[in-house]
């Protein structure tokens, strides 16, 4: 049932209450508007204010009895029996509507905003969480174990490729760590473990409280009618926000701070517990594939393996050469390591005298030769082997070091490191730009190289050690002493080198073909090939220097002399060499000199220069004390027999092979008196030497070699018993004069030569020869006579020149072992009488002349002997000091011997022309003269073992 109830404000507008309707049991109240609270109003306000504030309403109109009133005192039937009645709705003032707004407001924005609340709680409190994880150092311990199981997880799905090697796999790895972070997996788990976190602890029950706080905040906004309601939502609605804010800020703290906890309580117990939240995906699938096909690229086989030889076992085998002795000085070794030394360098050279004394019979460079000769090049060799033998001494050591070093660091194995060191440093490069060959070739270098280098760092005191083992034990065993049986073996690997090395051999070779022990000889020898080349030819050099020490009075000047000079002169089958040194003193004066000289000659003939040189050695030998022969032409005992015997059988060496013919020496004291003067109109000048020689020949040698029984005495005694050899005493005499016939010179001498043997008592001649010569000399730079030129200047080179050309084309055909270097003197010759030809060469020697010149003083007293005119007092005239000319002599020789009982024997008569080039520097204190003579033709006549016979020559060609 209903009724109507009537509107105070208006009769017509009635709303009717259901007293027993569900709306009054479920508790919801009339509400009025602004004129009366009908069914449709309170629907409105349902829908406005919500249902708890329409039943407030409602409620609160109920209580108040005034508001209740009958309409004209009847009623409607209840169910029960009672009477419905209608009450009179009081009307709602503005402050009370407002009120009721702004409560409705607050129930619609609170849950709103308290869930926008609870999850930016959630979101801030998970940031933080995370940002804890990231950062802090408490968490350090679950970062690392994240990303460890990341760079694992790569690492094993680099693993999970079965095309790439083990090498290729490790190479990838390096990478893991960048494929590890690159993937993101280890952010990922950390955020995933933040959210755990944040889930569990801010539930959703602070939802409740965050509405309260927000209700709060509502509350604290008073309705007031004359601010519009939207401000006042507005307003309501910030101080809610900013009350639940602010409850929010200390749940974030709260439940911030109670994370952090757990994840230090978490991280104390176990850092492996987020593992599982880690994903990497397929990262460092792509790295391994990558790698693996790039690794043909990266071998540079050849450049490994020099960087093993050069940077490791280069400087490693060393260091173990240098522990057993090899490139260390004798006081730098240990007593031990030197007695080790020793005793290998012993065993070599007794190896190498055994190879040599086994070869010298059969070697083809000694197997023709007399036995002297061979005893002497195998003791030569035996002195060379004493050196030589040492290296394969030092070869072994090198075979030893070469062990030590393999064993130490294998080749294979170790390269191999070097190939996989130089590929990884590579890589780096390759799988970037795989294009830039050069920088990857580079980068494997430097790659396999520092490997080499720690390696060598690492091993090089193990390789010492194992050195020192063979010398002093090993230094990590506390009295460990040298393995004896390796030892042995060392030793004899050592002889089995010097025999493998062929150290006899080579030293045989070497002491054969060397051009002589005394290398000084050799060269001047070499010189005497290029001076004195062909048959007839004859070359001489004489140096003077004069030392003033006192001065006369009327001008006279006394001097010391030092002289040396040597004369070269070869026929077709013998050279003969001689050379002397002289000290002495003269005095000069008014265009006259005169001095005495002292001094030491030496000469030698031979078959050829290398005899010639030979036999002056021979004849030094003999002539020096025993001591220095020792010293000078021993082998200092390295053949390993005394010096004595060294240089004596040098010396029978020498006898054997250079005084198989008519080779001898000549070796002694010289004593000469000299004197020039000058008398304008000509120039005179005589000497006479006395020579005391000491000859050594094949006779003599055989005679004075054997004791009285004629037994050949022994090395160590034979040397004493020769002695001087056969002493000859010389006497030399020479006399020249120069005369000017006008703008001509012509120049006559004499000389002779008379040797005495003396037998028992008696002094008998064995030698003599003569010899008157006529010279016309062209001085260049000179004025000289139409006769002069033509017969000196241009005749004798003319003919000179011929001869040399025909010299030139018997060496073209002739097989002598010597013909190059003579060649070249015969060559040299032939261009200096192409130069005297021309006329144009005057001007080179006048320019020559003007370079030096002095005072020259006529003798007066000389000059009027020849010319028969009073003496008068010439004055001092300027004259050229350089003198180069070219003559042509004709000589007339005689030459006889005797034998030791005084019976005459061979002579010989002889007509010679030749052509003669000299040179003269005078400096005063200096002099210097060089002369080339050169046989252009010559009749002879002689006897020879009774038999007479005749003889011609032209240009060097024998004519029948």
């Amino acid at each position: 049932m209903s009724e109507r109830v009537p509107d105070n404000r208006s009769n017509s507008q009635t709303k009717t209450i259901q007293t027993s309707s569900p709306t009054t049991e479920m508790g919801i109240a009339p509400v009025m508007d602004s004129h009366q609270l009908t069914p449709a109003r309170i629907l409105q306000l349902q829908s406005t204010l919500g249902n708890r504030a329409v039943q407030g309403l409602v409620q609160r109109m109920r209580n108040d009895s005034s508001v209740i009133q009958r309409a004209g005192g009847a009623g409607t039937a209840t169910p029960t029996g009672g009477t419905a009645v209608t009450p009179t709705v009081p009307s709602i003032t503005p402050a009370e509507q407002r009120k009721l707004d702004l409560e409705a407001e607050r129930d619609i924005v609170v849950p709103a905003l308290a869930v926008q609340a609870l999850g930016e709680v959630r979101e801030k409190v998970k940031q933080e969480t995370t940002a804890y994880l990231k950062t802090d150092s408490k968490a350090k311990g679950i970062r690392e174990s994240v990303t460890n199981k990341a760079i694992a997880d790569v690492k094993s799905n680099i693993d999970a490729d079965v095309t790439a090697s083990a090498n290729e796999k490790a190479d990838a790895k390096k990478y893991a760590a960048q494929h590890a972070e690159s993937s993101g997996a280890v952010g990922k788990a950390l955020v995933a473990y933040a959210e755990e976190l944040t889930t569990a602890k801010v539930a959703d029950d602070n939802k409740t409280e965050l509405e309260k706080k927000a209700k709060e905040g509502f509350e604290l906004v008073v309705p007031k009618t004359k601010v519009a309601l939207d401000i006042q939502k507005s307003k309501a609605a910030e101080e809610a926000k900013k009350k639940m804010d602010t409850y929010a800020k200390t749940l974030i703290k709260t439940y911030s701070g109670t994370s952090k906890l757990e994840i230090v309580r978490n991280a104390e117990q176990d850092n492996t517990f987020i593992n599982t939240k880690v994903n990497v995906g397929t990262a460092g699938s792509e790295e391994i594939q990558k790698r693996h096909s790039l690794d043909g690229g990266l071998a540079f086989t050849a450049e490994y393996e020099k960087v093993y030889q050069d940077v490791l076992v280069a400087p490693m085998k060393k260091a173990a050469l240098l522990k057993l002795g090899v490139g260390r000085r004798e006081f730098r070794r240990s007593k031990e390591l030197n007695e080790f030394r020793q005793k290998l360098k012993d065993s070599a050279r007794e190896q190498a005298r055994a190879d040599i004394d086994s070869d010298i019979d059969t070697n083809s460079l000694t197997a023709s030769k007399g036995e002297m000769t061979k005893q002497y090049y195998a003791m030569a060799a035996k002195t060379k082997a004493y050196a030589s033998s040492k290296v394969s001494v030092d070869a072994v050591m090198g075979t030893e070091a070469d062990a030590i070093v393999e064993k130490v660091v294998p080749k294979i194995t170790t390269t191999e490191g070097l190939k996989q060191a130089g590929k990884t440093s590579a890589y780096d490069i390759a799988r970037e730009n795989a294009q830039a060959t050069d920088k990857i070739k580079a980068a494997a270098v430097s790659g396999a190289t520092l490997k080499a280098t720690e390696l060598l760092k690492e091993k090089k005191s193990e390789a010492i050690n194992d050195a020192r083992k063979l010398t002093k034990g090993d230094k990590e065993v506390a009295g460990s002493t040298p393995d004896a049986a390796k030892t042995a073996a060392i030793n004899t690997g050592v002889k089995t080198e010097v025999t493998r090395d062929e150290i006899g051999k080579k030293a045989i070779k070497e002491s054969v073909t060397a051009d002589n022990l005394s290398s000084g000889f050799a060269k001047l020898g070499k010189l005497i090939d290029i001076s004195t080349p062909n048959a007839g030819d004859a070359s001489s050099f004489d140096v003077e220097l004069k030392i003033p020490f006192a001065s006369a009075s009327g001008g006279g000047q006394a001097y010391f002399l030092f002289g040396f000079g040597g004369e070269a002169e070869r026929e077709s089958d013998e050279l003969s060499v001689n050379t002397q040194i002289t000290l002495g003193a003269g005095f000069q004066t008014f265009g006259f000199d005169a001095n005495f000289r002292l001094g030491l000659f030496l000469e030698a003939k031979g078959k050829d220069t290398t005899n010639v040189m030979n036999l002056l050695s021979y004849g030094l030998y003999r002539q020096v004390p025993q001591s220095a022969a020792e010293y000078f032409w021993g082998q200092g005992g390295k053949s390993g027999e005394s010096t004595r015997i060294e240089a004596e059988k040098w010396a029978m060496m020498i006898e054997e092979q250079d005084m198989s013919g008519d080779g001898s020496v000549d070796v002694g004291l010289l004593m000469k008196i000299a004197m020039e003067a000058n008398a304008g109109v000509a120039e005179f000048s005589a000497e006479l030497a006395y020579k005391r020689l000491s000859r050594y020949n094949k006779e003599v040698i055989a005679e004075k070699g054997k004791d009285a029984a004629g037994v050949k005495l022994p090395a160590n005694l034979r040397g004493d018993s020769i002695g001087k050899g056969e002493i000859r005493n010389v006497v030399d005499a020479a006399t020249e004069i120069e005369v000017k016939f006008g703008k001509d010179s012509v120049a006559f001498g004499l000389e002779g030569s008379m040797v005495f043997v003396r037998t028992g008592d008696d002094l008998r001649i064995r030698e003599l020869s003569l010899e008157a010569s006529g010279t016309v000399p062209s001085q260049f730079g000179e004025e000289s006579g139409e006769f002069t030129r033509i017969a000196s200047k241009i005749s004798a080179a003319c003919v000179g020149s011929g001869k040399n050309l025909i010299a030139l084309l018997k060496k073209t055909a002739n097989q002598e072992s010597d013909k190059g270097k003579r060649a070249v003197g015969t060559a040299l010759d032939s261009g200096s009488d192409a130069l005297f030809m021309g006329d144009h060469f005057d001007q080179i020697g006048a320019s020559l002349a003007e370079k030096i010149q002095g005072d020259e003083t006529v003798n007066d007293t000389i000059r009027s002997w020849v010319t028969g005119d009073e003496m008068r007092s010439s004055a001092s005239e300027t004259v050229n000091k350089i003198g180069l000319s070219n003559a042509l002599k004709f000589a007339l020789s005689f030459e006889k011997k005797w034998n030791a009982a005084g019976v005459g024997g061979d002579w010989e008569v002889a007509l010679e022309a030749s052509q003669v080039k000299s040179m003269e520097v005078d400096a005063e204190i200096v002099k210097v003269a060089v002369e080339k003579s050169k046989r252009l033709g010559k009749i002879g006549l002689a006897s020879k073992g009774g038999a007479l016979s005749g003889s011609a020559e032209a240009l060097g060609h024998e004519i029948a």
